[in-house]
């Protein structure tokens, strides 16, 4: 993309005229929807014209009051967990996080995280659609007898629990929405034009890192138990046992989970997890979810999120696949021989992981046997990670639990967002590109603009008509050989030649905890 700058000179009573009019054409439209919106309103939601709110000019619908002893939103600057749909005026969905939604829309992709959004909401807005802002940070001013007749006060604050329907005029919307990463809707939202959103608070958090430090610690309670290795083992602490006979040596212990680091907290790993253990049961699978009522299960009611026995499917695939059915596969030889090989601090490995969220959802595997069963497909072959600690482009948390670990060794490490994304998490979107027959897609614009103008000029069209009766024969339009063979390009056209693939990359929010499963390649093999 080019960026080409234009440079004009005024004077400085040219720039005020024109300063002038920008305004007053900004306070024209500005007036011209506002009274567009409440005829809308009038014609169709009359009940809500006096839950108008004059900072933002958006009204307000109230479709749950919310938990009465939870702390409003705009009590602090805090971080906000809601889900939301938005939608057009006449109803077409623009984008959603909502899994059920985007099935019916069809836009719903397994390479989708579809929970609710988290964003910082402070004094300020930095990052929220202005509408949702507003509406989160002031006091809603309710009709008194709608308020009465939805039990709430006329003086309203989202707090947890509230479900709010809000109609936003295009000034406090942005310059047109869309969905992306498979939260897409039917359409984009052109710029002007205003957006109905249904929105849920979900959770409010004052501190993240504690939050997600919790969350963590919590997960590894309710999987098996933890401990945390201090270096001198003080205040109730334990100091890491050296010795590999010792019953509290993290391959002997009772609790799953042991600090990976005597001085990083929230990083945990199991050092005992090996997938066909699991089969044989003699360990147990991931339980999720842990934490509060709030942190429940990814299930989404489709394949394979929806109930179904996904952890056993896994192993099963893990098994198969790197311990073989009679093949020359060797168990890793475990800390107690004190002659196998760790990675060591300046070693290198091969990797296999799988990523995933404290609720259970799968990010990111390099195991194509996992692919097939979260995704349904494998997009690209997969292959081990080269770790290498000259040339690091792994998370922080692997360079904390590879080097103790053995060449063949299974292991699984959860640690908050400090080791991993950190407080700004990894963008997702998605990419569409189509290929047919070894048309271009400026090739396809084409055909769309002749047929585009065909509609206009054919027997359809103005000129069509007109030349019809005059001259007695129509133009190139529906019944011309270029309308009915060129007719279905670039969207319609079924010869099953036109291929269209779209790539979805998973959003990793801010602030998020993760949970690897790895497998250290046996060295040389």
């Amino acid at each position: 993309m080019k960026l080409i700058t234009r440079f004009l000179y005024l004077s400085a009573a040219g720039i005020m005229l024109l300063t002038s009019c920008a305004k007053e054409q900004t306070e024209s439209y500005d007036k011209f929807e506002n009274q567009a919106l409440e005829a809308w309103m009038t014609q169709n939601r009359r009940e809500l014209l006096k839950n108008y709110q004059p900072e933002g000019g958006y009204y307000v619908e109230i479709l749950a009051a919310g938990n009465p002893d939870a702390k409003p939103v705009n009590d602090t600057a805090c971080w906000v967990k809601f889900d939301f749909s938005g939608r057009d005026l006449s109803g077409n969905i623009v984008l959603t996080r909502r899994a059920n939604e985007a099935r019916q829309l069809g836009t719903f992709t397994k390479y989708t995280h579809y929970v609710p959004f988290y964003r910082y909401c402070g004094t300020e807005n930095t990052s929220l659609m202005e509408g949702t802002f507003l509406a989160m940070r002031n006091t809603l001013h309710l009709d008194p007898d709608y308020a009465a007749g939805k039990g709430v006060d006329p003086e309203f604050l989202l707090r947890e629990g509230s479900r709010v329907r809000l109609y936003l005029p295009s000034r406090i919307v942005g310059n047109g929405v869309e969905g992306d990463g498979g939260y897409e809707g039917q359409f984009d939202l052109s710029a002007k034009r205003p957006l109905i959103v249904d929105m849920e608070i979900c959770d409010t958090v004052k501190n993240p890192l504690e939050a997600e430090g919790s969350l963590v610690d919590a997960f590894c309670e309710a999987n098996g138990g933890m401990v945390m290795f201090t270096k001198d083992g003080e205040d109730d602490s334990e100091k890491r046992p050296t010795d590999p006979e010792d019953a509290k040596h993290p391959y002997n212990r009772a609790e799953r989970w042991v600090s990976a680091c005597d001085t990083v907290a929230q990083l945990y790993v199991d050092v005992r997890y090996d997938p066909a253990k699991e089969l044989a049961g003699d360990r147990f699978t991931f339980s999720f979810p842990v934490g509060s009522e709030r942190n429940e299960p990814y299930n989404v009611g489709f394949e394979p999120y929806n109930g179904s026995d996904l952890e056993k499917k896994i192993a099963e695939a893990l098994v198969k696949r790197f311990h073989g059915e009679g093949d020359d596969y060797e168990a890793y030889k475990g800390v107690a021989d004190l002659d196998a090989d760790s990675v060591g601090m300046e070693g290198t490995a091969k990797i296999w992981y799988i990523g995933r969220f404290l609720d259970g959802f799968i990010f990111d595997t390099n195991i194509d046997e996992v692919k097939q069963i979260i995704y349904g497909e494998v997009r690209k072959t997969g292959s081990a990670h080269s770790y290498d600690v000259q040339n690091p482009d792994l998370i922080t948390a692997f360079y904390y639990i590879v080097p103790h670990l053995k060449y063949g060794q299974w292991a699984t490490l959860v640690t908050t967002s400090t080791n991993a994304y950190g407080t700004t998490g990894k963008s997702g979107g998605s990419s569409t590109s189509t290929s047919s027959n070894g048309y271009t897609s400026s090739y396809y614009d084409y055909l769309n603009y002749l047929n585009y103008s065909q509609m206009y000029y054919g027997n359809n069209g103005y000129y069509g008509g007109y030349y019809n009766d005059y001259y007695g024969y129509g133009g190139l339009g529906n019944y011309g050989y270029y309308g009915g063979y060129y007719g279905g390009y670039g969207g319609n056209y079924d010869s099953g030649e036109t291929t269209t693939t779209t790539k979805v990359y998973t959003d990793i929010p801010s602030f998020s905890p993760l949970i690897f499963q790895i497998y250290i390649e046996p060295d040389g093999k």
